[in-house]
């Protein structure tokens, strides 16, 4: 769009808002759109959100219908929000807000949906909480309590176990090993009866060609595939197997996998690689490296305490644990991944978070590297996390894609994911359900949950300081050089996190927002410029307009004088 014409365009908003009541809902202004799953980028489309599905998509157009809610999307990318198909919701004995904080870490990733693989009865009321709206969380999809070798260990408790949990309303069961093989034969039997799948480990004594064959919903881990690579005239003990078959290294004959992909792809298994865990615990990386990743703050430092003990120990040299036998397995692991994407039934994006330096939400961008290492494209990564995970659940024609009638679980970026995986964490806004999420709210979540857990900032230059400064919520409280008028009617409220910023003015007389508007900000020594790229329909003449301020923050007390305009103002800190 050129000036004169996006001139014209502002304008036309402009009109249009003096004119006419606002359309139910929120409009994606002229936004690159990506289908899943063909790989093409739509370009300019404007997208409306009502109700949490998504109810239109057409081409841009210059004299838009005023919405309730404006978002620009010029120069971003609108596509579906990601799964983590190898989830872990803590369990009640983490007080409510640690939940909380898990759940929010998959959103501030762009994660709109999560299986969750080690189920509990109080996980069947947060998917509940989830899809009324009562809580902010990614969808939920979760297993029944855990299958393995010590809750079922007969053939009764076999049935009664998958009859139960059908019952009470779990998505799938959770196979764990420990399993005996007449045991897990019962299992596969009810849970076919009963329509219930199951998905998770292979135990050993079932193996792997077994596991296949019982028609898995999905092999988690690509467990059991590596112990089916040795020969049975090795005559090797099934049970010394070691971590996911590491110690069946050396006896490994690849030329095995073929069969193995042929025979996941007969019975419609799905592959759940986890390749992160073992680029991460099970590695030759050292736990004070992993320590210092940035997104560690996020977590307790109890927990990350224990995460290093439970990687020391596991590739202490006591163990058999060496590094070039672990770069053969790695290179073994990502053998299997390649051919099953290429060849298998299908893939699915998943991490296994949290778990051992693999932070929620975080983890599934360092899953996604390991699957390009793999050899895996852009596109195949992408679909792996959107609409094959769609047709796992056989939801189809609920999420996945950006589609007009599905839900609006979306996510907004910055830059093109097909050009570069990374930039799936260059998020502008993330749609739960139609819920817009924008970066100055994740930012501010993120920031508060990193303090919370005894982690100070590691900001070094000026500006990272002058950044630190300015977090957190700010209310306007006068013009500059004026006292506050004592019959003010209204309540400014600015928050300003990291980059991005997003403010509210409320009627104290009615108590309701009158407007609504945010974007990104750009500092430049003392001088503060925010862009408003989404707003209600009161603030609409803000939309796309970029203000300059001199800045200068003492103490709680937030001042800025327009380069650009003639707002001069005073904010103090509210938090």
């Amino acid at each position: 769009m050129t000036m004169g014409k996006y001139v014209l365009f502002v304008f036309a908003l402009l009109f249009l808002a003096c004119t006419n009541q606002p359309e139910k809902g929120t409009i994606i202004i002229n936004v690159n759109v990506l289908d899943v799953a063909t790989g093409e980028m739509w370009e300019h489309l404007d997208v409306v959100i009502d109700s949490g599905m998504i109810k239109s998509i057409t081409d841009h157009k210059e004299n838009l219908a005023q919405y309730e809610n404006m978002v620009l999307g010029k120069g971003k990318y609108l596509m579906p929000g990601l799964t983590e198909m190898h989830a872990h919701i803590p369990h009640p004995s983490e007080n409510n807000e640690q939940i909380e904080d898990v759940l929010f870490l998959y959103l501030a990733n762009g994660i709109t949906t999560v299986r969750g693989m080690l189920g509990h009865p109080t996980h069947l009321v947060l998917r509940s909480n989830t899809e009324s709206g009562e809580l902010l969380s990614p969808r939920i999809f979760t297993s029944s309590p855990s299958l393995n070798g010590n809750s079922v260990t007969s053939i009764k408790e076999a049935v009664h176990a998958v009859e139960t949990y059908k019952k009470d309303g779990y998505d799938f069961l959770k196979i764990h090993p420990g399993i005996k093989n007449e045991v897990f034969d019962e299992i596969v039997k009810t849970a076919h009866q009963v329509h219930i799948p199951f998905a998770g480990h292979v135990p050993v004594d079932v193996g792997i060609d077994n596991a296949l064959k019982s028609k898995y919903a999905s092999i988690d881990h690509i467990d059991g595939f590596l112990e089916g690579l040795v020969p049975e005239s090795a005559h090797v003990n099934p049970e010394e197997n070691g971590f996911f078959g590491y110690d069946f290294v050396p006896l490994a004959d690849t030329t095995k996998i073929d069969g193995l992909v042929a025979l996941a792809k007969e019975n419609k298994v799905w592959t759940v690689p986890t390749q992160s865990l073992f680029e991460l615990w099970f590695s030759p990386i050292p736990a004070d490296e992993l320590l210092h990743q940035p997104e560690m703050r996020y977590m307790p430092i109890e927990t990350l305490t224990e995460w290093s003990k439970r990687k020391n120990a596991i590739i202490d040299p006591s163990t058999g644990f060496n590094e070039k036998q672990w770069e053969k397995f790695d290179d073994i692991r990502k053998q299997l991944i390649f051919k099953l994407q290429k060849n298998g039934y299908g893939m699915l994006l998943g991490s296994d978070a949290p778990q051992v330096f693999n932070v929620p939400g975080f983890s599934i961008h360092r899953e996604i590297d390991g699957l390009l290492a793999a050899g895996l494209t852009p596109l195949e990564i992408i679909q792996s996390g959107t609409i094959n995970p769609a047709k796992y659940f056989n939801k189809e024609n609920v999420f996945g894609q950006v589609k007009e009638g599905l839900e609006a679980d979306l996510i907004l970026l910055n830059a093109n994911p097909l050009e570069n995986l990374d930039n799936l964490q260059e998020l502008s806004a993330v749609f739960r359900k139609g819920r817009f999420i924008p970066k100055v709210e994740i930012n501010k979540r993120l920031a508060a949950i990193a303090t919370k857990n005894g982690h100070a900032s590691t900001s070094k230059t000026s500006t990272e300081k002058l950044n630190d400064q300015l977090l957190g919520q700010w209310k306007y409280y006068s013009r500059k050089g004026k006292k506050p008028a004592p019959s003010a009617t209204f309540d400014r409220i600015k928050t300003i996190a990291n980059g991005y910023w997003s403010m509210t003015e409320t009627n104290i007389l009615t108590n309701k927002m009158d407007s609504y508007q945010g974007g990104n900000y750009v500092l430049n020594d003392s001088i503060y410029s925010e862009t408003t790229t989404f707003s209600n329909s009161s603030s609409l003449y803000l939309l796309g307009e970029t203000r300059s301020f001199g800045l200068e923050v003492k103490g709680d007390t937030l001042i800025l004088t327009g380069t650009n305009n003639d707002n001069n103002e005073v904010w103090t800190r509210v938090e």
